[in-house]
């Protein structure tokens, strides 16, 4: 095989350009080369151009590749070519071996051809059970289309109650996708085969009343009788005494409720074969007759809504919460990380605010004493940037204070810092002077006269300039 060549019609087959792909694939192997992949693929490019036979051939060659598998995608697709040019004996022959395949991901695929087919073939009975079959199968998405495929056997076989349970189930069932204007065609014929005239016409109503859709002959003619037994029963009303009138029938089904008003709605299970369950489909279906139920009750609706004005609520708080200043981890958990990663020799970068240089950072870790514990005890708090006062208690006793900047983190969840700084005020400095001056003339101010007090201030601001190298030597060492 021309993997180059292969991998070019794969190319084209995904961009949509199934005329190439189709010539590629046929031209990358000899005729009697078995390669399961390439006459897949070459399957599906001449089901999109319309060629159905030649896409038959290719599947029925790709299935002699047994290392390739996907058997029952294989037959599923060979079916539908084979029904498209009119040989249903031979689409039945590959659905049903399809169902067979126990590793097919999507077996309903195969058994909504099959019925499609047996119906073709008026093989009624058979097909509604493989209706009935992909509208319980766990992997179909959507079982309204099988679900109205069974009422119309339903209405073929001459029961137009389970025929009517089957349609509005498939419109509870319907989705974006499905047509329920021909659900509700299909649901009008049922109601003119029950006998229920007026239910029957305002679901004809539903299903033209866009103008869309265009009832089959069958359907109208539903309608028409539908509508002939309405008129005549308004007829005979008006002729009628007022006396005389006959309460008026309440129709109403529940196709939920086959023990109670719906009677014998649901069938026999020795007849026709469509609802012999197991344990595990009554459980299946079960849950599916909840959903349907809750459905009516618009409890999931209810749900929905309390949901989502919690979620606005939980939102706006925390939006709230964010633009004062709060964050995870919190300025105060930033900081107790920033020194003990410190003292510990550990991640420190993790704690410092991302947009810091090297040096920085280097400042940052050095200007932090060791062995020390923060307490943040002032703090002006914004939503991208907090400064806080922090007292810092540290091992062999002293309290000096920090001036701390933190900044949002990496993630802008959280805080981090961005610098870190001894706290100066005018007091402090005051007093700072005063001690600088009498550690070095060993002086008492006390009982120092005003004189020499000027003198000793002179001498101490000269000492504190020559003192500063040293001050901040030893903060560094520290």
């Amino acid at each position: 095989m021309n993997a180059d060549l292969f991998e070019r019609a794969r190319t084209a087959y995904r961009a949509g350009d199934y005329s190439t792909a189709a010539q590629m694939f046929s031209a990358c192997k000899a005729a009697t080369e078995v390669a399961g992949e390439v006459d897949h693929l070459r399957g599906n490019s001449l089901m999109k151009l319309g060629y159905a036979r030649d896409a038959a051939q290719a599947y029925a060659m790709a299935l002699n590749d047994a290392a390739y598998g996907k058997r029952g995608a294989l037959l599923t697709n060979e079916g539908k070519a084979l029904a498209a040019i009119g040989d249903h004996e031979g689409a039945v022959r590959c659905f049903t071996e399809a169902t067979q395949d126990g590793s097919y991901a999507t077996p309903y695929k195969a058994q909504l051809g099959l019925g499609r087919s047996l119906l073709v073939l008026n093989r009624v009975a058979e097909a509604g059970t493989a209706f009935r079959q992909a509208a319980i199968d766990g992997t179909n998405p959507a079982p309204a289309t099988a679900l109205a495929q069974l009422g119309d056997c339903f209405v073929k076989l001459g029961r137009p109650g389970d025929a009517i349970e089957s349609y509005r189930t498939a419109i509870d069932f319907a989705g974006p996708r499905d047509d329920v204007r021909s659900i509700n065609a299909g649901l009008g014929t049922a109601y003119a085969a029950a006998n229920r005239p007026t239910e029957a016409v305002e679901c004809f109503r539903k299903a033209t009343a866009d103008g869309l859709y265009q009832l089959t002959d069958e359907q109208a003619e539903a309608n028409n009788r539908a509508q002939d037994a309405l008129d005549a029963a308004a007829a005979q009303n008006a002729m009628a005494p007022a006396t005389n009138q006959a309460p008026a029938l309440d129709n109403t089904v529940d196709p939920l409720d086959p023990l109670g008003k719906s009677g014998t709605l649901m069938p026999d299970p020795n007849d026709t074969g469509f609802f012999k369950l197991t344990e595990a489909e009554m459980i299946q279906e079960d849950k599916r007759q909840m959903k349907v139920r809750r459905k009516h009750r618009h409890t999931g609706l209810k749900i929905f809504i309390v949901i989502l004005l919690l979620v606005l609520i939980a939102a706006g708080g925390l939006a709230f919460a964010y633009t004062r200043g709060f964050g995870l981890p919190s300025q105060q958990d930033a900081l107790t990380g920033l020194i003990d990663a410190a003292a510990n020799d550990g991640d420190t970068d993790a704690y410092l605010a991302p947009g810091l240089s090297e040096a920085a950072k280097a400042s940052i870790v050095s200007s932090i004493p060791e062995g020390a514990t923060a307490t943040i005890i002032n703090m002006d708090q914004s939503m991208t940037e907090s400064t806080a006062l922090v007292t810092v208690e540290l091992p062999m006793g002293g309290t000096p204070q920090y001036d701390v900047t933190f900044a949002r983190s990496a993630n802008h969840i959280g805080w981090a810092v961005s610098s870190f700084d001894l706290h100066y005020d005018d007091s402090s400095a005051a007093n700072g002077d005063a001690s600088d001056a009498n550690a070095t003339d060993g002086t008492d101010s006390g009982s120092a006269t005003d004189n020499d007090q000027g003198s000793a201030d002179n001498n101490n601001a000269s000492d504190t300039e020559a003192n500063t190298p040293a001050t901040d030597d030893a903060t560094d060492a520290a």
